[in-house]
């Protein structure tokens, strides 16, 4: 009986992840083939958001595309990651002050770890690992490993 509603399980949330990803086919500009959305997500502008092949974004990732999110082929986005494209001008008076917005790159083969917060104007290099808890200020070369608040490279791969 334990192996049965193992399985049963295994069938339903397959097919809700499949029910999810073809959702988000709907609504993103673009949507990959074999690319999927593996939990629920919150989406500010799905419409400026494009995904490769073979691309996956888990549970609890947190998508502001103000501006575009552009994530290329083979990328992987862990758990309750948080890409932002909209910002503050805080150089002004406070009155004075107004909303930004610039792009976000993820390039092909790169990896988001767990509660990662990717600021607006950031690239990120193909495969580049992005550490857990990391806050990504500015753009983040190919190949090479990065950690920390703000992120930093540790090391190249």
């Amino acid at each position: 009986m334990k192996h049965f509603s193992r399985l049963l399980y295994i069938f339903f949330a397959k097919r809700m992840i499949s029910i999810r990803t073809r959702l988000y086919r709907l609504v993103f500009r673009e949507l990959g083939n074999k690319s999927s959305v593996l939990g629920k997500i919150i989406v500010i502008k799905p419409e400026n958001v494009s995904m490769g092949i073979f691309s996956t974004l888990n549970a609890g990732c947190f998508l502001n595309a103000r501006d575009e999110i552009i994530i290329g082929d083979y990328v992987h986005v862990s758990p309750f990651v948080i890409i932002n494209t909209g910002g503050l001008d805080y150089t002004g008076k406070m009155r004075e002050r107004h909303h930004t917005q610039k792009k976000v790159i993820i390039q092909n083969g790169a990896w988001i770890g767990s509660g990662a917060i990717i600021n607006p104007g950031v690239t990120i290099g193909e495969n580049s690992v992005i550490g857990a808890g990391a806050v990504v200020t500015k753009d983040v070369p190919p190949n090479v490993v990065v950690v920390g608040v703000p992120a930093k490279v540790i090391k190249e791969i």
